[in-house]
């Protein structure tokens, strides 16, 4: 969702998810220029990636750009590759939304050092029954909540290490709740004016979504609702939460989302069947 918003600002256009940064980070140098057949090579394992086949770019297009590139690094022709993606477009600066690059981050901030990261993070709760319907990140609650965990931590990993100017985080429900004034602040860490067409990005979100992943965007056709947050308040059973709890309780925290159990009390005095007025709906934003 927070993709296909920033993808409506005039001066932004963040593609599909790429994922053939991995192979390239692992196989070519970050630093100084590339030979001429490194930069073959590079051409041949971003066009060789099944993602590929999601993007606009014709493969000779890319392989003729990359070998005309005389003395670029990695990173211009990781540019060269996401602009011509974009020219259509006319926007003036690119982004990557693309789950896996997790654990590079570091590698992706040095090749990038003018980048800026966005993390967004949901309540893990309700992402492990997202991730349950779609049958991602393992077959049981502990599976995917150590999945979720680990993601956080990831998260306020990079934060520390980058800082404010170049990490922020946000929360899913802030977009959610509170669309415009979280859309506002994100502009505002990009350096970038707050453009209103991105609170409608639902109008032509399936224009800009890849079937790659299975019928996973099904709520992207219409406005965010109250409705999308905290479903686990309802849909939860006791025994589900606990369990999810009893791992990723600290990052659950963390991120200021309140629990249900701990393990010296049991469950809280709330009916955790309800939605509370307090912790959960207090937002606040990153990028």
């Amino acid at each position: 969702m927070l993709r296909l918003m920033l993808n409506r600002h005039p001066r932004l256009a963040i593609p599909p998810e790429s994922h053939f940064l991995l192979p390239i980070l692992d196989e070519l140098p970050i630093d100084g220029p590339l030979t001429l057949g490194q930069r073959i090579r590079a051409a041949q394992i971003i066009t060789a990636h099944p993602r590929f086949r999601t993007w606009r770019v014709s493969a000779i297009d890319l392989a003729l750009a990359f070998s005309a590139a005389h003395s670029a690094s990695l990173s211009d022709l990781v540019d060269c590759a996401f602009r011509l993606q974009i020219t259509d477009s006319r926007k003036p600066r690119w982004g990557d939304k693309t789950p896996r690059y997790y654990p590079r981050w570091g590698q992706l901030a040095a090749l990038f050092p003018e980048s800026a990261f966005i993390h967004i993070i949901r309540d893990g709760r309700d992402v492990s029954a997202s991730l349950e319907r779609v049958g991602w990140h393992g077959p049981g609650e502990a599976e995917r909540a150590a999945y979720w965990a680990g993601c956080v931590r990831l998260a306020f990993e990079c934060h520390l290490g980058l800082g404010d100017k170049r990490s922020i985080i946000v929360r899913y429900e802030d977009l959610v709740l509170d669309g415009a004034p979280c859309l506002r602040r994100i502009c505002s860490f990009l350096g970038e004016d707050f453009a209103a067409p991105m609170l409608d990005f639902y109008l032509d979100a399936l224009d800009h979504v890849s079937g790659f992943d299975g019928p996973v965007h099904d709520k992207l056709a219409r406005p965010p609702e109250a409705g999308d947050v905290e479903i686990w308040r309802t849909a939860g059973s006791p025994d589900r939460l606990a369990s999810f709890e009893a791992i990723a309780g600290r990052e659950l925290s963390s991120a200021g989302y309140p629990l249900c159990f701990d393990t010296a009390s049991g469950p809280e005095a709330h009916n955790i069947h309800s939605r509370t007025d307090q912790g959960s709906n207090q937002r606040s934003i990153q990028r």
